[in-house]
C-alpha cells in the first residue's frame, strides 16, 4: 500500500518540477530578451549577464539551453511566436497561390512593425557577437525557403530563382524600414510592398 501511494503521487510530483522548469526557463528567455533587444544601458548579452538578469545560476542557464547559440535560439523562437511568425503555417495552407503569398508579406510586415527596434538593435549585433550573426542569418534564410515554396506553387513562372530572391528583398526588414517613411502608417507600408510583390510576379508568369 506504501509503495502505491508513493507511486501515485510521483506524477504529481513530476509536474510540479516541469512547471517550476518551465518559469525558469521562461524568466532566463525574458532576460535574455532584455538583454538582446533592451536600452543601450543594460550589460551585454552573455550567459553570465542573462543569469544575472534572471537570477539564476549560470550552470542553470547552461543546463536549460547547453550554449549561448542554444539560448540566442530560443529567444528568437520565442521573438518570433510573440510576433506572429507561427501564422505562416496555416498562410502556406492556403490553396491560392497568389492569396498564400499575400498572407506572406501580411505576416512578415506584422512582424517587421511590431519588432523594429529590437530588430534594428539585432542587427547591430550581428556585427559583435558571432552566435547572434550565424543564428539571426539562418532565421533569414527560413524567409527564403518559404517564398521558394510560395513561388513553386504559382502557375507559368519564369525565372523561379530571381524571382524568389526579389520577394527575399521585397520583403525584408530592411525594405520595410525603408519604405517606413514620410509618416506612412504600417499598413500603408504593408500595402506598398504588396503593389511590388504583385509587379514582380506578374512581370515573371508567361
Amino acid at each position: 500500500m506504501t509503495v502505491k501511494g508513493k507511486d501515485r503521487r510521483k506524477p504529481y510530483r513530476s509536474d510540479l518540477r516541469d512547471a517550476a522548469a518551465d518559469v525558469t526557463r521562461a524568466r532566463i528567455v525574458k532576460a535574455a530578451r532584455r538583454l538582446l533587444t533592451g536600452g543601450t544601458d543594460l550589460p551585454a548579452f552573455s550567459l553570465d549577464a542573462v543569469a544575472r538578469e534572471a537570477g539564476v545560476t549560470r550552470l542553470t542557464v547552461y543546463n536549460r539551453f547547453e550554449s549561448k547559440r542554444g539560448l540566442v535560439e530560443a529567444v528568437f523562437d520565442d521573438i518570433a511566436e510573440r510576433g506572429g511568425l507561427f501564422e505562416l503555417r496555416s498562410v502556406l495552407a492556403d490553396t491560392d497561390a497568389m492569396s498564400s503569398l499575400r498572407g506572406i508579406v501580411a505576416v512578415f510586415c506584422r512582424f517587421w512593425a511590431s519588432h523594429d527596434r529590437a530588430l534594428a538593435k539585432l542587427a547591430g549585433m550581428t556585427k559583435l557577437d558571432r552566435d547572434i550573426a550565424v543564428s539571426l542569418k539562418q532565421r533569414t534564410e527560413r524567409r527564403r525557403g518559404v517564398l521558394t515554396v510560395s513561388v513553386k506553387r504559382l502557375p507559368g513562372v519564369r525565372e523561379a530563382d530571381d524571382l524568389v530572391d526579389i520577394l527575399f528583398a521585397l520583403t525584408s526588414f530592411e525594405t520595410f524600414e525603408a519604405l517606413s517613411v514620410r509618416q506612412r502608417s504600417a499598413a500603408a507600408v504593408e500595402a506598398l510592398i504588396w503593389r511590388l510583390v504583385e509587379d514582380s510576379v506578374r512581370s515573371h508568369l508567361r
